[in-house]
């Protein structure tokens, strides 16, 4: 049994045991003597619990060093898909950092509790490679290094995040998204066009003089030579007095932008405002928004 092996080693093997481990050999020769099962449980390392990564690479466990940081990339692209969840289950607390909290706590937690049994589980494998290992017959250094290096406790991880950052920097932009629902709604062109169900502003607030609006429209079939009909409709007390209206024929998607208004333009004012799509002759979605004054907060609408 390897826990048994493991003990067995500090007894007979103290001196090889000593200098695989290198600095502070005397903490860890007692942490496995005084548990029954030095390979499942040693006792908590405060090192490893606080710093993992690092400590991980201090001792040259490349391989665990490794998984902290695969962990983490993993969580980065499971984080892609909270503001889909967040969507449709309704939850608004902060799905992502939460996760990170407890991820983070989560992989430390585990590091402090098994660091000293798995770094047994090294060093026994270590020293029985150094009786096994025939004369002739070289190990890969990189494997087969023991003891501490404050050189592979910076380096090694840097390496690591050095390699990770371009895989994580596209993983962390990327969202994921169901596409837009069929229907009209409206949206500023100096942005662009929304990605996610959930940007999509349900009672938009634009401010006069301050950019051109969009009108974007998915009706889920190719529109084809039926053709786009819009009507604009400034609304007040009941009534709605038509702004303008324009024609578009033959789209071969089933999505569209068309220019709407430019809020600039001085014989607009203040107010509720609605937009008909017509495809062909029928009314398929009417959109609304409202346009304020330059000197109004939007943010406060």
């Amino acid at each position: 049994m390897n826990d048994r092996t493991l003990k067995s080693l500090l007894k007979k093997e103290d001196r090889r045991i000593s200098r695989i481990i290198g600095s502070n050999d005397t903490y860890y020769k007692d942490k496995w003597q005084t548990h029954s099962q030095p390979e499942r449980y040693a006792g908590l390392n405060t090192a490893a619990l606080l710093v993992s990564p690092f400590w991980f690479a201090y001792r040259r466990m490349y391989g665990w060093m490794t998984l902290y940081f695969t962990i983490l990339v993993l969580f980065t692209t499971a984080a892609s898909f909270f503001p889909y969840i967040q969507y449709t289950t309704g939850i608004t607390a902060p799905l992502e950092l939460i996760g990170f909290i407890v991820i983070l706590t989560v992989l430390h937690l585990l590091s402090g509790l098994k660091g000293n049994a798995l770094y047994g589980t090294k060093v026994r494998k270590a020293a029985e490679a150094e009786r096994a290992q025939k004369p002739d017959r070289a190990q890969v250094p990189l494997f087969s290094q023991t003891g501490a290096s404050w050189i592979s406790a910076v380096f090694a991880p840097a390496v690591v995040i050095v390699f990770a950052v371009y895989p994580w920097t596209l993983l962390a932009e990327w969202e994921y998204s169901p596409g837009l629902p069929e229907g009209a709604f409206v949206y500023m062109d100096e942005l662009n066009t929304p990605d996610a169900p959930w940007e999509i502003e349900e009672e938009p607030v634009f401010q006069l003089f301050s950019s051109g609006l969009v009108l974007y429209y998915e009706n889920g079939d190719p529109i084809g030579t039926d053709g786009i009909h819009v009507e604009l409709y400034r609304v007040g007390e009941g009534e709605r007095e038509l702004v303008y209206e324009r024609s578009d024929t033959f789209f071969r998607s089933s999505s569209i932008n068309i220019p709407l208004l430019d809020t600039g333009d001085h014989n607009l004012s203040s107010g509720e405002y609605e937009v008909d799509v017509y495809v062909g002759d029928e009314l398929q979605d009417t959109a609304s928004f409202r346009l304020v004054s330059p000197h109004e907060n939007i943010e406060t609408q």
